[in-house]
């Protein structure tokens, strides 16, 4: 999960001291437990599972169990982060513990929801953002954690696990391993899917940054710029680059993003969100903060 911790690092020191403090507590609480769910180097599944339960009981319960569990927990009760985001969170790892195939585009929200939606919520009065915020910061979650299961086909295809949705016609196989040109173009044609996707739920972000405090509000600028760019430099890299090695950012290129925050550039889509992605949210009005009304 480089990704996660490059682009945090980058982000995090354009936000305020209190805010950074509290947004590493929370970034460790939620490497910790995604660790749990994936690094079979951590643990027999059972083992790890376990592991994973007793964290959350520690979170919603501080006072025992690891410092780190304590340390979260009080920090989230103190900024009235709810109960049942973190069990959402939570559930949503141990669900995805083991290996899986998406069948639905409605699956595959509710699973990026529950992965990092919800890290969004978390992030909310960690930042303090406006309760009216909530929806922009779980619309970014999603946008991050569709970026990263595009940048991860791959890799997650060798822990059994696909994302990318069964009904959108291609198989777990040939996105692991295209055969010939024609799969690489029918397999990156889902990839490319799943950025239009996440571009959507950045632009939908975007319109919700006026309700973050202006001292943090460009570290979710960078994050958000940082994100989307990855998945920027997989569609320029096409069909022929992709399973040559995972994508990224190199230090020029991230600094390039960052000073276009700077200047107040425009990176993201202009139109708003499309007829697609509100149609598939309308299968989501009962998930807590999901921007199912846009």
């Amino acid at each position: 999960m480089d990704l996660h911790a490059k682009s945090f690092s980058w982000a995090a020191r354009f936000l305020l001291p209190e805010a950074r403090r509290d947004a590493a507590q929370l970034y460790a609480f939620a490497r910790l437990a995604d660790d749990l769910a994936d690094e079979e180097a951590l643990g027999q599944w059972a083992e790890r599972m376990g592991q994973l339960q007793a964290l959350e009981s520690n979170v919603l319960n501080p006072g025992a169990g690891s410092e780190l569990g304590h340390q979260v927990g009080k920090m989230l009760c103190s900024k009235m982060v709810s109960a049942e985001v973190i069990r959402n969170f939570m559930d949503c790892l141990i669900q995805d513990a083991s290996p899986r195939c998406i069948q639905t585009t409605e699956e595959l929200l509710r699973f990026a929801y529950g992965a990092a939606g919800t890290v969004g919520q978390m992030m909310c009065p960690i930042l303090g953002t406006a309760n009216k915020g909530q929806p922009y910061a779980t619309a970014l979650g999603v946008a991050m954690q569709l970026t990263n299961i595009a940048r991860d086909v791959v890799e997650d295809a060798a822990r059994g696990r696909c994302y990318i949705p069964a009904q959108w016609g291609v198989r777990a196989e040939t996105l692991r391993a295209p055969k010939n040109p024609a799969q690489a173009i029918q397999s990156f044609a889902a990839i490319q899917k799943l950025l239009y996707l996440a571009d959507d739920f950045y632009a939908y972000s975007q319109q919700g940054l006026v309700y973050i405090p202006s001292g943090n509000r460009r570290a979710i600028r960078v994050a958000a710029a940082l994100y989307r760019g990855i998945g920027q430099k997989i569609l320029t890299g096409g069909a022929g680059r992709y399973w040559l090695g995972r994508t990224s950012l190199g230090r020029l290129e991230k600094i390039r993003l960052i000073l276009a925050c700077y200047a107040g550039a425009d990176q993201f889509p202009s139109a708003a969100v499309r007829d697609v992605v509100g149609h598939d949210l309308k299968h989501l009005a009962l998930v807590p903060g999901f921007p199912a009304n846009v």
